[in-house]
């Protein structure tokens, strides 16, 4: 029976959108490209120089720079796509700087950005941070976070069993849980959230330190051997091979709208009319109006019904997986997991509760008059 050492390649998909060759050939476009533009620049550049003789050379440095350039190229990028994104870092700024709509052209106000190949501006700086995330702010004691659009939202981590070895029931038993759970109980959107961080080799560390001064071990010179070889080759082994751990988040959200629900199973007619596609925007002032809400109390409705979706979520299908744990995050660690996401790396706070004010920025108190 013949194998084909290809089969495997072919079914991975090395660039985002269909590859173009040319018939026949079997060349791709972006190839063809490069090979074709680099010695017309080269003839345009020998004209520009007004000597005839060095058209030649000119044109076939082009085709050579061209062929090298296909060569050089990544595997997953047609030589043409390649060259563009180089073109493309190379002149992006160095620097941006953020500055005001009104510049004062007697400073360096106006000066936006420093460094690269052309003065550009790939992007508008002076934007609120809640304006590229959606985060309005954080409401600490409450586990949440509020979106710019009013929806508050709670995360859970969930610590699930290991299930390296586990065998095809238990995979059925925990798919019929989640079935479950979203058949019968789920009413409102889910969101799921993977990350990776550090393994606290620390911790391990730690651990086995504390081991070699039991008792057990101390009588056992064997196996206390085993332990300090373990601890002099493990940790290392840990740092050199970069693993991690990873974290699994469940959250939950809940609009301002949904707090002006009276039936939770049964929607009134103006419910079922703010669900039409396009139009459904129209028919929120006639939900609204039924109950005029002071800020506070719909705020206070928000934060106990999030209390309750991420209790049925802990309760209806966390706790229903074997083995499985979860805890709901607090508004801290909520407000870290959103910088470790947004930041692109994880942040390593001592005082985790300074990440958030707790009290306005500009404050008042009550004047006094006083004898002078």
């Amino acid at each position: 029976m013949s194998t084909d050492p290809d089969a495997a390649a072919r079914r991975i998909m090395n660039q985002f959108g269909e590859e173009s060759h040319i018939p026949y050939l079997n060349i791709e476009e972006g190839d063809v490209g490069v090979l074709i533009a680099f010695p017309i620049i080269g003839l345009f550049l020998a004209a520009l120089t007004g000597i005839d003789s060095l058209a030649l050379p000119f044109v076939a440095g082009g085709f050579g720079l061209g062929v090298a350039i296909i060569y050089v190229a990544p595997s997953h990028l047609n030589a043409w796509t390649w060259v563009t994104d180089v073109y493309q870092y190379l002149k992006r700024p160095r620097a941006t700087f953020s500055a005001p709509d009104e510049p004062d052209p007697e400073t360096n106000e106006e000066v936006r950005n420093e460094g690269g190949l052309a003065n550009y501006t790939p992007f508008q700086p002076d934007e609120r941070t809640q304006d590229l995330t959606n985060l309005e702010r954080a409401w600490p004691g409450a586990g949440a976070i509020q979106r710019s659009d009013g929806t508050m939202e709670a995360f859970v981590e969930v610590d699930p069993d290991n299930m390296d070895f586990a065998m095809s029931d238990d995979w059925a038993q925990l798919q019929e849980a989640g079935a479950e759970f979203a058949n019968k109980e789920l009413d409102s959107k889910l969101k799921l959230h993977a990350t990776t961080r550090e393994f606290p080799v620390e911790q391990v560390v730690e651990n086995i330190q504390d081991r070699l001064d039991d008792e057990d071990v101390q009588a056992n010179p064997v196996f206390r051997e085993l332990l300090e070889e373990y601890l002099e080759t493990r940790p290392r082994e840990m740092r050199e091979r970069g693993i991690q751990q990873l974290h699994y988040y469940i959250g939950v959200e809940v609009s301002p709208m949904e707090v002006y629900d009276r039936y939770r199973d049964e929607s009134t007619p103006a419910e079922k009319l703010t669900e039409i596609p396009v139009i459904g925007f129209l028919f929120n002032p006639f939900v609204t109006r039924r109950e005029n809400l002071q800020e506070t109390e719909r705020r206070a409705r928000m934060f106990e019904t999030l209390d309750d979706r991420v209790a049925a979520v802990r309760s209806e299908f966390v706790q229903q997986a074997s083995g499985w744990s979860a805890r709901r995050l607090t508004t801290v660690e909520l407000f870290t997991l959103t910088m470790d996401f947004w930041n692109g790396h994880e942040h390593d706070v001592d005082d985790p509760d300074s990440l958030i004010r707790q009290q306005p920025t500009m404050d008042h108190q009550k004047r006094e008059d006083t004898d002078a």
